[in-house]
């Protein structure tokens, strides 16, 4: 395989890893509507079916990191597609609670290794010249399963909907049927995501570090030219030799200055965007359109065009990332997300005070709000976020700091969540939305006064940069 056909491959696997994360974040919603009325649950156990994807993979984000050190990052992306897998097949054949969950939770754990390792293999692995574009489509691809589940969810339902006449066994026999279709058709790009893996060879960084030279340099060697990959090689060799000779002491400790400085910033960089309130506008999508004074369908249907231009932006962000820079495009990013949060506070404002009346206008200026926060997040934080996540990180704490990165990020999404409802209720959504304009001022601020540029430099550039 040349080094152009292997790059692709590379591609192929993290936008298929981006999918299946993506996927999983999208299908429950549809699958709630007749799991429930072919599964006995109750409002504990159903609301523990929901957020079993969530709890694995705050679990898995944890400890990911340290097992892609100890048994690599090819076999973790092998581990992944196989609990993914086995996940599917629990859930598919599940006719109670406990196999329900348990199936849940081992899509968690997966979309955890997967959240960590491909961007981590990708940095490690991908030419620095495309190192953006190719962590970028995870990001293109994640947001593209959301919208693919949204569409199946769609197609199972309006089947099951279509049903008139039927007897109420029949009728609970198509339910059952639609939602285990919903989750049985993830198995397509599970297996091709499993397949790509078996095919692709282990980080360079990762066999280096593990005194594998010549395995190190053939890796190199599969997706670089050779004068590129030899001078790529020697820097990497630069880069262990001057870690070992601080001594022993220094170098196994994670509180230097060149480890503690990029670690901190790239969990600020995660923590800021997720209060950007991006997952929890995404979840109460529907029901913020319908405040603003929409019908139930017309903001359905708008809440599907929002998904869409967070599809499209994401590919906006890909081609511009290796061409302006991850520092220009956070700042264009956070730049329109701090205007649309704005505006939507100032409106929602105006709608409590009064001022102004729900209906369809208010609901289309909302919506179009909401449309340019997408806009912004896709083609900003959400292409940028992996990036600064696997770029920052010295080689030597990249895999653990990547997993307390996303925990991080995981429990500041989960608390925005919680507290989303309540705040809303007692003080209304002007205050949901200036409280995130806020946060996404300072992330602003963070982008432009601390965040180095990383375009077109290797990962042991960035890292020489901050041991200076």
């Amino acid at each position: 395989m040349s080094p152009s056909a292997y790059r692709v491959l590379l591609l192929g696997i993290a936008g298929l890893g981006g999918f299946l994360y993506g996927y999983d974040i999208g299908i429950i919603g549809a699958a709630l509507l007749y799991l429930n009325k072919t599964i006995q649950l109750t409002a504990a156990q159903e609301s523990l079916v929901v957020a079993a994807v969530l709890a694995g993979g705050t679990v898995s984000s944890l400890v990911a990191g340290a097992l892609a050190d100890i048994i690599g990052r090819k076999r973790l992306m092998v581990a992944a597609g196989v609990v993914f897998l086995a996940s599917v097949a629990l859930i598919v054949a599940a006719h109670g609670f406990a196999p329900l969950l348990a199936g849940r939770t081992l899509q968690g754990l997966s979309a955890g290794m997967i959240a960590v390792v491909i961007p981590l293999y990708l940095a490690e692995s991908l030419p620095a010249a495309i190192r953006g574009r190719g962590t970028a489509c995870f990001q293109l691809f994640l947001t593209l399963g959301i919208l693919i589940a949204m569409a199946v969810g769609r197609h199972y339902t309006a089947q099951v909907e279509a049903v008139t006449g039927a007897t109420a066994a029949a009728l609970r026999e198509v339910q059952d049927g639609a939602w285990r279709a919903m989750f049985l058709s993830a198995v397509w790009p599970g297996a091709l995501f499993l397949l790509g893996t078996l095919l692709v060879t282990e980080s360079p960084r990762w066999l280096l570090r593990r005194q594998r030279v010549d395995a190190a340099r053939a890796a190199l060697a599969r997706s670089r030219a050779a004068e590129e990959a030899d001078r790529e090689f020697a820097e990497m060799r630069a880069s262990l030799a001057a870690g070992a000779g601080a001594g022993a002491a220094a170098a196994g400790s994670l509180w230097q200055r060149r480890y503690v400085v990029p670690f901190v910033l790239a969990c600020a960089v995660l923590g800021l965007t997720q209060t950007t309130g991006i997952n929890s506008i995404l979840q109460f999508l529907v029901v913020i359109l319908q405040r603003a004074g929409l019908a139930a369908e017309a903001a359905a249907t708008q809440a599907t065009w929002v998904t869409a231009v967070n599809v499209a932006f994401t590919a906006v962000g890909l081609v511009l990332v290796d061409r302006l820079g991850r520092k220009a495009l956070l700042q264009i990013g956070t730049g329109g997300i701090a205007l649309a949060l704005v505006t939507g506070a100032v409106v929602f404002w105006r709608l409590q005070s009064g001022a102004l009346a729900a209906g369809p206008a208010t609901g289309g200026l909302v919506s179009a709000c909401l449309m340019l926060f997408v806009a912004g997040f896709a083609t900003g934080p959400g292409v940028c976020v992996w990036l600064a996540l696997s770029e920052l990180m010295p080689t030597r704490i990249r895999s653990l700091g990547m997993g307390i990165g996303l925990l991080i990020n995981q429990g500041i999404s989960t608390a925005i969540a919680a507290m989303f409802l309540p705040v809303v209720a007692r003080y209304g959504y002007a205050a949901m939305f200036a409280f995130w304009a806020a946060c996404t001022v300072g992330y602003f601020l963070v982008a432009t006064l601390w965040l180095p540029e990383t375009k077109g430099r290797t990962l042991e550039e960035i890292e020489a940069g901050f041991a200076r």
